[in-house]
């Protein structure tokens, strides 16, 4: 029997601030050309989920030399037919874009109320964390839709040349890949305040903010848990082709046990190591540190590449790589404590001399147990999703793009991959966050997607033509195929799908 899905968002308000632009926006191929290629002149900075350069038509415009005032409505309709015995579904929302400028100010707010049914592998993944991607919690199924709504607002201003400062209420990236190890968009919007710092060849950015520990008390926010994250990232533009990026982030319990510790203030501190602030106030909070590398070679190639770490111990780490060189059963490895992941990509415009031509192969991998802790309020993640990659750990992955854009025309071609092991009811191999380490399988041994093997397959392919350039509305058809092995059973969704919509800010569904 074939299903029709028809999903219809129109968007309240919803503001688009960028420094870079992600590659899944459509017709921005110029300008993510510039943002990668002239690396130059341009930091590897924190990024957004939306796009800078987002227009809709305006209903209320208001514009002078000083001060700028918009409200645009957004839509996006979309119509997939599937093979499938199952339900129709369907959905709807509903919503408009503002922004207000004037001189050194900039602000906006947006809001988007959902009612929507989704796809079998979406409903799972969504049933497991009680959670949709980039749209928050769950409030529950009624005749098969889920209802949720989404918020997101900033405010921004502008000291001077060196100095900016943003109040806001959504989600950041950090990085040159499709994925981020160290700050990525897929969770829920989430309270923040950041602070840039530009002198010389170096961007320095801060970001302090609040966020929920959910697990399995979802839905009953009393019960929810607070906690905080203060993160800094260094970018040093130390050549014309090589950008380094150093990360450090923290995050803590507002409550320990009776006591109401709230925003510790030894963190507020902008210009800190937080690890060695951690052990000074005697805490044990969970502390990540990582970098950032992009290095552009032939003017049109860039090769990019994160690392990030946990956990670990030097001994421990030197045991693996002997296991690894030379197999032996007398060597103890795999320790558990050796948590960290490795990103490693490239990207290329005009690929062949073809003008618009933009290629990225990446891989992703991140041992178990990381980004969580002894104490699973203190995980990092936001309302049950990791604050990095949306696997969160205990896993590898291949993604490959490829995209080709000419006049009003774009052609996409994206082939992921990925293998993780998961655990059992009871069980913690240590792909789940929300688990405590306390809980882990083994101490040694522990190896890359240990625990049930999952392969996920996701093939997409896609036309798409921008109808209007000041709506940024696009029409697209893609056929989208998923294959998911689970040991020796296997599950397959092939559907088709129109949609019409403007570029609005990013979802994942692509794992």
């Amino acid at each position: 029997m074939r299903s029709v899905l028809i999903i219809v968002n129109l968007l309240l308000c919803e503001i688009v601030f960028s420094q870079q632009v992600n590659d899944c926006n459509l017709f921005q191929y110029k300008r993510l050309k510039e943002e990668y290629t002239k690396g130059s002149k341009r930091h590897t900075a924190l990024k957004r989920s939306y796009s800078d350069s987002l227009v809709g038509y305006s209903l209320l415009f208001r514009n002078s030399k000083e001060t700028q005032f918009t409200i645009r409505p957004l839509v996006d309709l979309s119509i997939v037919s599937q093979e499938s015995n199952s339900r129709q579904p369907k959905g709807f929302g509903a919503g408009a874009e503002g922004r207000f400028k004037h001189k050194k100010w900039n602000a906006g707010i947006s809001y988007l109320l959902n009612h929507q049914q989704y796809l079998d592998y979406q409903n799972r993944y969504i049933e497991k964390n009680k959670v949709v991607p980039g749209m928050g919690v769950s409030s529950g199924f009624t005749n098969d839709y889920i209802r949720n709504s989404y918020t997101s607002g900033f405010l921004n201003y502008r000291a001077n040349k060196y100095f900016s400062f943003e109040a806001g209420y959504g989600r950041n990236f950090i990085g040159d890949g499709y994925r981020s190890l160290l700050l990525a968009d897929a969770t829920s919007a989430y309270p923040y305040l950041k602070i840039q710092t530009k002198f010389w060849n170096i961007q320095y950015t801060n970001i302090f903010s609040s966020h929920r520990n959910i697990f399995q008390v979802e839905g009953r926010k009393e019960l929810y848990q607070k906690k905080y994250n203060a993160t800094h990232y260094l970018d040093w533009r130390a050549t014309k082709w090589l950008s380094v990026g150093l990360f450090e982030t923290i995050i803590w319990g507002a409550e320990e046990g009776n006591y109401t510790r709230g925003f510790d203030v030894n963190y507020a501190n902008p210009f800190i190591f937080y690890r060695p602030v951690e052990f000074s106030v005697g805490s044990s909070d969970n502390a990540l540190v990582g970098a950032n590398l992009k290095l552009t070679i032939s003017k049109n190639h860039v090769l990019y590449s994160q690392l990030l770490f946990d956990e670990f111990l030097l001994a421990e780490l030197r045991a693996d790589f002997d296991q690894w060189r030379n197999p032996n059963d007398s060597i103890r490895s795999g320790w558990w404590a050796n948590k960290y992941g490795i990103q490693l990509g490239w990207t290329a415009f005009d690929l062949f001399k073809i003008e618009g031509f933009q290629t990225r192969a990446e891989f992703n991998l991140v041992r178990p147990y990381t980004y969580a802790h002894s104490n699973s309020t203190q995980a990092y993640s936001h309302d049950n999703l990791s604050l990095a990659h949306p696997l969160g750990a205990n896993f590898y992955e291949f993604v490959s793009r490829a995209n080709y854009e000419v006049d009003r025309w774009n052609f996409a071609l994206n082939y992921h991959q990925n293998n993780q092991g998961r655990s059992n009811f009871g069980q913690n191999f240590g792909e789940s966050l929300q688990l405590s380490n306390t809980s882990r399988e083994l101490e040694y041994e522990n190896a890359l997607a240990q625990g049930q093997k999952i392969v996920v397959k996701y093939l997409e392919a896609s036309v798409s033509y921008l109808i209007c350039k000041k709506a940024n509305t696009t029409l697209s058809l893609s056929h989208i195929a998923r294959e998911e092995n689970i040991e020796n059973s296997s599950s397959s969704t092939n559907f088709f799908m129109l949609r019409l919509h403007s570029n609005l800010f990013n979802k994942y569904f692509d794992y």
